[in-house]
């Protein structure tokens, strides 16, 4: 049996497992799970395709993930859906996805739809329920248990006495969308300056890269462009790469293979609210393939839009084309502070890697096998292993050039330039399914004093405990707890307002420090290499904006 066999085969055991069994405590007519049961047979009794209440269609939803998982028929996907997706997936039934990506997108398009409608503050009052619910039954918000008591809750909240009109039901609502749709084929495209031929020679330019600072669509563009052609990929050739190009230089972490990277850049530019103006430009680049477009014209088409030349907008920063994602970012738009997951508590600032793991770890089980492959097919070539032969190395990425040319319907071909990195200080390698370990790297001046640093640290471990770290250990740890227990939030969060008010002294922006307690990471030269351009920006975004307040 394969891995992506054997992982779903668990999963769905784990889940009859979970199915079988009440919460802990809870016995007779107050038990949640059995007045989830009650609820769950009143709405669908009382809620029918086509006519559906909020409640009625988390409901059909919820039916549907157990009738999908009896008949084993469900997709690897469904194993990430928590309550929101539940009940977007009850108000398309019976209709299906091709994959997770479409899914994700046309729920966030839906729910984009109800803003500003009752029907929106349904949805918001749907998620006060299902967090609230996490909290009082000491239960993950995705945890089956957890959903099917939500029935009852909903029911009580009076989330069954208003019913969605048709023009609003998904089926409806989006059958014109972009998200459904795609932009048209004769979107008028703004005409070429008379200088764009001089703005694509110096966009060609083979000079250095330039800062890691700048956050352009025209700049990240050009360094994805540099990194396909460093993996043997036609990009001054062929128009279809250029979507591709901007995507992986922006949002994957390096582990990310190139082969999934085409389906997860179309799934992304599909994903944005139609009124970004970064939507324009993805635009262009969807639709330049299918009008057989060369490189040179669409990159003219491109500098004729300021939204090219301007700073990427954050919403474009943040991954979300995949299930179990929706619901913690509405609740944390409505001041909710974490939020409890099967994989862990959520906060705000790890919502990004959330997204991460669950794209990468997604792709790796679609796939079966890619795990077994590290991250050969990453366009990193540091992530190669030194035990890969040169002839089996060179045989894999001519594989991986191929497979990503036949997705883009493109020819094969190109040299590959010849220009290598060096490696930095501090690098963290990211497999294919989103685990990662960092790389210290001893013969760098930065590297030597961090690896210094944390051999104290292990020694702060042992005169603390009295033995020597376990694998599973918080290398930092709460100085005032008799067991090694990690620093809370509120811990670090309270650190780095500390370290914010006296940063002046010692010749720091504060607004670093501001920054860092906003996204949950603080980006420097030497640690550029272990975050995402996405991340980047994001980042220097926040230290603006701090820059700005404090002025």
């Amino acid at each position: 049996m394969g891995k992506a066999s054997k992982k779903k085969r668990e999963m769905r055991e784990r889940e009859r497992g979970t199915a079988s069994a009440a919460p802990t405590g809870a016995t007779g007519s107050g038990d949640p799970r059995a007045l989830g049961e009650q609820a769950l047979d009143r709405l669908v009794r009382s809620n029918t395709p086509g006519r559906l209440s909020l409640a009625g269609a988390y409901a059909w939803g919820y039916a549907a993930l157990g009738h999908a998982q009896l008949e084993g028929t469900e997709p690897d996907w469904y194993q990430e859906i928590d309550p929101l997706d539940a009940l977007f997936l009850g108000a398309v039934w019976p209709d299906r996805f091709r994959d997770e990506f479409e899914f994700a997108n046309a729920r966030d398009a839906w729910l984009r739809l109800l803003k500003g409608t009752a029907h929106g503050k349904g949805i918001q009052r749907f998620v006060r329920e299902a967090v609230t619910a996490s909290e009082d039954l000491n239960l993950p918000v995705n945890d089956g248990n957890l959903m099917l008591a939500l029935n009852g809750r909903l029911e009580a909240a009076g989330l069954d006495q208003r019913r969605l009109p048709k023009r609003l039901l998904p089926k409806a609502a989006l059958q014109d969308s972009r998200v459904a749709q795609g932009p048209p084929l004769d979107l008028p495209f703004p005409d070429p300056s008379e200088d764009s031929k001089e703005q694509t020679s110096d966009f060609w330019d083979d000079s250095p890269a330039r800062s890691w600072a700048e956050d352009t669509p025209a700049a990240v563009l050009r360094d994805g462009l540099h990194r396909l052609q460093a993996a043997g990929l036609p990009v001054k050739k062929e128009s279809g790469l250029l979507l591709l190009a901007l995507y992986a230089a922006l949002m994957p972490k390096p582990g990310e293979l190139l082969e999934d990277m085409f389906e997860h850049a179309q799934a992304w530019a599909f994903s944005l609210d139609d009124a970004s103006p970064l939507v324009p430009v993805l635009d262009v680049l969807l639709t330049a393939p299918e009008l057989e477009m060369s490189v040179a014209e669409t990159l003219g088409h491109l500098f004729a839009l300021p939204a090219f030349s301007e700073r990427i907008p954050s919403e474009a920063l943040l991954w979300t084309s995949s299930p179990g994602l929706a619901l913690l970012r509405l609740a944390f738009e409505l001041g909710v502070s974490s939020v409890s997951t099967r994989t862990g508590t959520v906060t705000p600032d790890l919502l990004d890697w959330v997204g991460m793991r669950t794209r990468m770890s997604l792709s790796s089980v679609a796939r079966g096998s890619a795990t077994d492959l590290g991250t050969m097919d990453s366009i990193d070539d540091s992530a190669v292993t030194q035990e890969e032969s040169d002839e089996r190395w060179g045989e894999r990425r001519e594989a991986v050039r191929e497979a990503v040319l036949r997705k883009v319907r493109k020819r094969p071909g190109a040299q590959r330039p010849a220009y290598q990195r060096q490696d930095p200080p501090i690098e963290r390698i990211w497999n294919a399914d989103g685990s990662s370990l960092i790389r210290i790297s001893t013969e760098s001046p930065r590297g030597g004093a961090l690896t210094n640093a944390l051999e104290g640290q292990i020694d702060s471990f042992r005169e603390k405990f009295g033995r020597e770290p376990d694998p599973d250990d918080p290398l930092f740890f709460d100085p005032d707890a008799d067991e090694p227990t990690p620093l809370t939030k509120e811990h670090i969060d309270k650190m780095l307002l500390e370290m914010a008010e006296h940063a002046a002294e010692f010749g720091i922006d504060p607004a670093y420090f501001h920054a860092c307690r906003e996204v949950g990471y603080m980006v420097t030269e030497e640690s550029r290499t272990m975050f995402t351009t996405a991340e980047v920006i994001a980042f220097n975004t926040a230290v603006a904006r701090h820059r700005q307040a404090e002025a």
